[in-house]
C-alpha cells in the first residue's frame, strides 16, 4: 500500500505564493477596467470586473485548501478536484472554523519591537461577504433568462461604486493576511507587496521552548523561454 506523502508547509507555501501573485495582477486589472484603461464600455467593464472577482474568490479558496493540506478533508479526491470557491471554503470551514484568512496590521513599539494584530481592518472581506460576492459574480456573469433577455444591457445602470467597494474589501483582507493552522500547529503570515515585488510568507511554527520558529519563504521565480 502506497504511503501518503507527509504534509510540508514549505511545499504548501511554494504553491500558495504564485496564487497570491495572480491575485495581485487581477486586483490591478479591476482598477484598470474602472479607470477606463482597458477601453471597455461601462457594461463590459463591470462584467470584466466581476469575472476578475470570481477568479479572485477561487484563488483565495484554492490557496486556503493548499495551506490547510494537513486537514483530513484536504486529502480526499473530491477536495483535490474541487473548483467551486464557495463549496471549497464551506468544506474547510466545516473541518476548521478558522480556515478563512484574517486581515493583519503591524505596529512598531517604542522599543523597536513589532506586534501583529489580526482582524484589525473593519472593512476587510469577511467569510460571509466572501460567499455573498461569489454568488453575486454568478448572477452578474449570466446573461439572464428568456424573460429578462430583452432587458437593455447597454442602457442599464452600471454601479462602479459597488465594484470599488468589493475591491477595497478584498485588498484590505489580502494585502497582508494571516492563515492559522488547525490544532495550534502555527500560522502563515503573508504579504502581497514586498521589496522583491512578489508575495512572501513567514511560516510560524511552535517549538519545544514554548516560542515560535519563523521561516521566511519567497516566491520561486521561474520564467520559461519562448520557443
Amino acid at each position: 500500500m502506497t504511503k501518503e506523502p507527509e504534509f510540508s508547509t514549505d511545499e504548501a507555501v511554494r504553491e500558495y505564493l504564485p496564487l497570491m501573485h495572480e491575485l495581485v495582477i487581477r486586483i490591478a486589472l479591476v482598477a484598470h477596467a474602472c479607470e477606463g484603461k482597458l477601453n471597455l464600455l461601462p457594461p463590459y467593464a463591470r462584467e470584466y470586473a466581476y469575472l476578475q472577482f470570481r477568479y479572485m474568490c477561487e484563488l483565495i479558496a484554492l490557496g486556503c485548501l493548499q495551506l490547510h493540506g494537513d486537514l483530513p478533508l484536504a486529502k480526499k479526491k473530491d477536495s483535490q478536484k474541487a473548483w467551486n470557491a464557495e463549496q471549497i471554503m464551506k468544506m474547510l470551514h466545516n473541518n476548521y472554523k478558522h480556515s478563512f484568512p484574517q486581515s493583519v496590521t503591524r505596529e512598531s513599539t517604542p522599543e523597536g519591537n513589532h506586534s501583529i494584530k489580526c482582524n484589525s481592518k473593519p472593512n476587510a472581506l469577511t467569510f460571509e461577504e466572501f460567499k455573498k460576492l461569489y454568488i453575486e459574480c454568478g448572477e452578474v456573469l449570466h446573461r439572464g433568462t428568456i424573460q429578462t433577455i430583452k432587458a437593455s444591457f447597454l442602457n442599464g445602470e452600471h454601479n462602479y461604486q459597488r465594484i470599488l467597494d468589493w475591491q477595497s474589501k478584498i485588498v484590505d483582507l489580502m494585502n497582508e493576511h494571516m492563515v492559522g493552522r488547525a490544532n495550534g500547529a502555527g500560522f502563515y503570515l503573508v504579504s502581497l507587496k514586498t521589496e522583491s515585488g512578489y508575495p512572501e510568507c513567514s511560516i510560524f511554527t511552535p517549538n519545544k521552548s514554548g516560542g515560535l520558529d519563523v521561516a521566511i519563504r519567497k516566491m520561486d521565480l521561474k520564467f520559461e523561454k519562448m520557443p
